[in-house]
């Protein structure tokens, strides 16, 4: 059975409860949740598209059935096949289309696929191996399945090629537009699954082909590239920059691409975008922008700001470079209404990694925006000059900043108050946001403090902070945690929750000093180190106000345990060597296991053999809806001594794609 309720004297891990029959423990899933296999093998980076019952992924033809299987009939075994299953009717089709990519807009299914990997021709008339945009869509039951459509043909500019937003698909065409306020961005109702409409843009100086670099909470961001357009459209004089940022409102058909006139580093950049309400159109936005491609102009010069703008300690050292990224912030609809009146605002902080923005109840400036600046030395940059920002003694750390999302800009100042960030895997890289909070994790080694007050330096530690005021008073960052706001925490990997209401925290015992994976009672040749991290989902508890990590005394794999959270369930990546247990009783302890824990009644249950695929969460669902099924990968080789034929192809070295129904 799963390890026991465990409830620690320090009180920040209120463990679940975590017991469950040994027979749903030891496979099918276990309570009233059916783990499904499919028959086919997929590549470890597998995109999994899921919409309410229907689930689509891609098939590996190499690592499918002894020696591989050509499953679209080119004749050759190394293509990525689109297929799509039922997840109610548990009912698995083979589109028999090699693909790039899938999305889905609730049940119309659509597939970019080349057609030199596919091996046919697409095109009503043939016009040589060209990307092309698919669409299949899932019948009834009592209906034969149907064959892909061909719906255009695809632009071979940009890594994303298209994206969903509720029931709307945005995609980049091929053929250029060529009249000023159009662009070869198109949208698909799923109403009317096969026509494109244009979509307009505001630039009445010429025709515009954006690329798409995602989307956030339904808006899309979207890249200009002056070298294909042969225009200047950031005003720097040139025309050399390829990622000039546009914006648009993904939630409805009727919107037009708006230019923010600024560019954005090419490559990697955060970006983010807070929706103020569920329905409505607008969007707290914040992106960084490239001085060097803005015309080599230094945005992070103090003169541009008022005389409290500038930390006291970087008196003396003031930016003079060019060659900083710089934080900025606009509020969609009021700028998309009238850019002069309300244009984006430079709030003169670098930043880097990661952008967090978070909504308070100060009135009537609530939102507040931070991220990641690093110090001279520390990320190629100069930041604030050489200036020491968090009072080291060094400027090589990556420190958190944060300000008033309004005009003047003044940002948090004081060194006490500017810590070094840990860049902990999760994709969190160390600055979070839980609810109206920012949440940080600080290398007390970097930031040259003892936060925790036990003479050693050697720590990364979790700590948040309500922001208020205007930004510039010294607002302190709490560290200390649990009923008697005593403890410590420390995590080996955090991640988000797209709703922001948990933050998936893999808790180190070593922070603590309590090993909170051990058996009760103990067991022989069970764990008894203080080296492994359980999985809690931290939130905000009132009177007094403070944030806790309830969890599972279980130990997931420390620097990836794959956290995700939905249909109020937490799933997770056990590691057997971490926690010195047999879960699935193959008599080894090298498999990693997935488990999850309902968040109603702390019970817990093992789903099967996992994967230890980096970077890769513990379940692939849609968290844009309420989710009505999800999906994983089992890895064969880590089941038994020699792996298990999960899939039934004869062999026990293939991931395997399995699916359960909520």
């Amino acid at each position: 059975m799963t390890r026991p309720r465990n409830d620690l004297a320090s009180s920040f891990l209120l463990a679940l409860a975590a017991a469950c029959p040994l027979a749903a423990c030891a496979g099918g899933g276990g309570g009233g949740i059916t783990v499904r296999k499919t028959d086919v093998s997929v590549a470890a980076s597998t995109p999994v598209a899921i919409s309410g019952k229907n689930l689509a992924f891609l098939a590996d033809e190499a690592t499918t059935g002894a020696g591989g299987t050509d499953m679209n009939g080119d004749t050759d075994k190394i293509d990525s096949i689109a297929v799509v299953v039922d997840m109610s009717r548990k009912v698995q089709t083979n589109l028999g289309v090699a693909a790039t990519a899938l999305a889905w807009t609730g049940n119309e299914l659509y597939l970019f696929v080349d057609e030199a990997l596919d091996g046919r021709n697409w095109e009503p008339i043939d016009t040589g191996n060209k990307l092309v945009l698919l669409h299949w869509a899932a019948g009834p039951a009592s209906a034969p399945p149907p064959v892909p459509t061909f719906v255009d043909l695809v632009a071979t500019a940009g890594a994303t090629k298209m994206v969903a937003v509720g029931t709307n698909l945005f995609y980049s065409r091929a053929r250029a537009a060529t009249l000023p306020m159009e662009s070869n961005l198109q949208v698909i109702e799923s109403s009317d699954p096969l026509v494109p409409i244009p979509i307009a843009t505001q630039d009445a100086g010429g025709p515009l082909g954006p690329q798409i670099l995602g989307k956030d909470e339904g808006l899309i961001f979207l890249a200009l590239d002056e070298t294909a357009e042969g225009r200047d459209l950031n005003g720097d004089t040139d025309m050399l920059d390829t990622s000039v940022l546009a914006l648009l409102d993904g939630t409805q058909t009727t919107n037009a691409i708006r230019s923010t006139g600024l560019a954005t580093p090419a490559a990697g950049s955060p970006l983010r975008a807070k929706r103020t309400t569920a329905s409505s159109h607008d969007w707290q936005v914040g992106f960084l922008v490239s001085e060097a491609d803005q015309g080599a102009t230094n945005l992070n010069d103090p003169a541009l700001f008022s005389a409290t703008w500038q930390p006291v300690q970087c008196a003396g050292f003031a930016d003079v470079d060019a060659t900083d990224d710089i934080l900025h912030f606009l509020s969609f609809a009021l700028w998309d209404t009238d850019p002069i009146v309300n244009p984006p605002v430079n709030t003169g902080l670098v930043g880097s990694r990661k952008i967090a923005i978070v909504k308070t109840s100060v009135s009537p400036f609530p939102y507040y925006i931070a991220t990641i600046t690093p110090e001279f030395g520390a990320g190629g940059t100069s930041a604030e000059g050489t200036c020491d920002l968090n009072g080291d003694g060094d400027t090589l750390d990556h420190v958190a900043r944060w300000v008033q999302m309004r005009t003047p800009v003044l940002p948090l100042n004081s060194a006490a108050n500017i810590h070094a960030l840990f860049d902990v895997p999760g994709g969190t890289h160390g600055l979070a946001e839980l609810q109206d909070r920012f949440v940080i994790e600080v290398s007390e080694s970097e930031d040259n403090l003892d936060l925790n007050g036990d003479a050693l330096k050697t720590f990364e530690l979790v700590g948040w902070l309500s922001p208020s005021g205007s930004g510039s008073a010294n607002t302190p960052w709490d560290f200390t945690h649990g009923s008697a706001n005593s403890s410590f925490v420390g995590g080996s990997w955090i991640a988000e929750q797209l709703d922001r209401k948990h933050l998936d925290v893999a808790l180190e015992e070593k922070v603590a000093g309590i090993n909170i994976n051990a058996h009760v009672p103990p067991i022989a040749g069970e764990d008894t180190d203080i080296l492994d991290s359980v999985p809690t989902f931290a939130e905000f508890a009132s009177s007094p106000s403070r944030l806790v990590f309830p969890g599972v005394a279980i130990a997931v794999k420390k620097n990836d345990a794959g956290i995700v959270i939905a249909h109020n369930f937490a799933f997770y990546r056990v590691s057997e060597a971490e926690d010195s247990r047999d879960w699935n009783s193959d008599g080894l302890e090298t498999g990693f296991i997935l488990f999850r824990t309902s968040l109603i009644d702390g019970t817990s249950a093992r789903m099967g053999p996992l994967n230890s695929i980096p970077g890769r969460p513990a379940i692939d669902v849609n968290l844009e809806e309420t989710p009505l099924g999800a999906a994983f990968i089992a890895d064969e080789q880590l089941q038994g001594p020699a792996g298990t034929d999960l899939n039934g192809d004869g062999d026990a070295n293939d991931l395997v794609l399995e699916y359960f129904h909520f």
